[in-house]
């Protein structure tokens, strides 16, 4: 797993369904299953009043990031819910709360912040009871604590490496102080992450803006330790976001999902006596916030999702299905990895083969080769190794990106009738598009 700098836990329970040979498909029921059963015990077990709820299980977030767009981040919820439930046994029963700690550990990499954290404040916690636990008592939660603490080692020990095998993960670049100018800021750029549907919007982005510094006046002076905790771990993801990679939806969703953590188990210490107002209030705001999340959904799915693929692997690989005959070879130019969304709908036996690693692939890495773009001589040189009765083609992963490249290599190719242009996909959520071309070796 050091070639994709991600943990077991997903692919373990993805990998009985593949073996079998399940549909593509399968991967979204289980996200949908998975992410339902933490919606479930939200409802059922969260110690809010029931409208906060429903808020929060109707959040654009657990509506469509986590269960429809299937990947690793589905198991996030679950998580944290189950710390949650654990909680308040934790001493008592300390299985129950850390087992669930090492399931969000094989979540990914953003969620170590908070398992940081909550460890550290669990061990913070048996060194100060110490003295009055028994010694059945204090043997037992020392053992649940080494059992935790071997668990996590070994869930990280197959990520050992990733950065180098995976190179396009880590920063190749000298980092500059104004990287760390840019983490100061990056919270906003999570925040308008999570609004992205109202971004076009000045207005009703100061106002979100406006109502969060609001909140965090009302609550830090109510619960400071809790904020500076939920500070750590954001700031833990702005670090990955600047230094190692960007972020995307899903993880920065995961930051809700913190602070439903941290308001849960808050709700189980002793509180500070409120002014009714104020808590009204803060009540409100929260409120106002998550419909805002819920409206941002709404749009997200009206605007795009119900008119244009997420993907457009599958759009992609219907035209190949109808138009290519089997034993074709589709070429692929930089960033093979997304032509890896074709595949499992094809059906018919057409092969991918990268020009940068000269061999065929059904997955790729993340390396300086898969994303340096190349000349004509290369794809030239690598198509006479086929015969000319072999059916050739060209892919490019179609985005702003690599319209520069497709203007002057493939451009090229088209002008002396090397190529020729056969589809263009019609667009997706994510500007994954494609673009095909027939390759034609009669004509080099």
């Amino acid at each position: 797993m050091k070639y994709e700098g991600h943990f077991l836990l997903w692919y373990f329970i993805l990998m009985p369904f593949a073996k079998l040979g399940f549909p593509y498909v399968t991967t979204n029921i289980i996200s949908w299953i998975i992410t339902s059963v933490s919606v479930y015990l939200i409802l059922k077990k969260a110690p809010f009043k029931f409208y906060k709820r429903v808020l929060i299980v109707f959040s654009f977030q657990l509506i469509y990031l986590f269960p429809v767009i299937s990947r690793c981040y589905c198991l996030i919820p679950l998580a944290i819910v189950l710390m949650c439930l654990g909680y308040k046994d934790r001493k008592e029963k300390p299985l129950n709360f850390l087992l669930p700690v090492v399931m969000l550990v094989n979540t990914h990499v953003i969620m170590l912040g908070m398992v940081g954290i909550v460890l550290l404040e669990y061990f913070w916690e048996f060194l100060k009871d110490f003295k009055t636990l028994s010694s059945t008592d204090r043997n037992k939660r020392f053992l649940c604590l080494v059992l935790a603490g071997i668990l996590i080692i070994l869930s990280g020990l197959p990520l050992v490496g990733s950065l180098s095998t995976n190179q396009t993960l880590g920063v190749n670049r000298k980092i500059e102080f104004n990287d760390f100018l840019t983490l100061l800021t990056y919270p906003w750029r999570l925040i308008s992450t999570l609004y992205s549907s109202f971004r076009l919007s000045d207005f009703l982005m100061i106002c979100i803006d406006c109502i969060i510094v609001v909140l965090l006046i009302l609550e830090v002076k109510n619960s400071p330790f809790m904020y500076l905790k939920l500070f750590i771990c954001i700031m833990w993801q702005c670090v990955l976001y600047v230094f190692i990679y960007g972020h995307n939806d899903q993880r920065v969703g995961a930051i809700l999902l913190i602070i439903l953590y941290f308001k849960w188990i808050n709700s189980f210490g002793q509180k500070k006596p409120i002014k009714i107002l104020e808590k009204r209030t803060i009540d409100f705001l929260w409120a106002v916030l998550a419909s805002f999340s819920i409206i941002h959904g709404l749009l997200f799915l009206a605007d795009k999702e119900m008119y244009i693929n997420y993907s457009s692997g599958i759009e992609m690989a219907q035209y190949m299905n109808e138009n290519l005959s089997d034993g074709s070879i589709v070429l692929n130019g930089p960033f093979v990895e997304y032509t890896t969304s074709i595949m499992p709908y094809l059906k018919k036996d057409i092969k991918f083969y990268s020009v940068m690693d000269n061999r065929y692939f059904s997955f790729a890495i993340w390396n300086d080769e898969n994303t340096a773009l190349i000349d004509l001589s290369s794809i030239e040189r690598i198509s006479k190794e086929f015969p000319e009765s072999q059916k050739l083609y060209y892919i490019i992963w179609y985005t702003w990106y690599n319209k520069i490249y497709e203007k002057s290599i493939i451009q090229e190719c088209v002008d002396k009738g090397f190529f020729e242009e056969l589809y263009q996909t019609s667009g997706s959520c994510i500007n994954e598009d494609f673009k095909l071309y027939e390759i034609h070796i009669e004509n080099l």
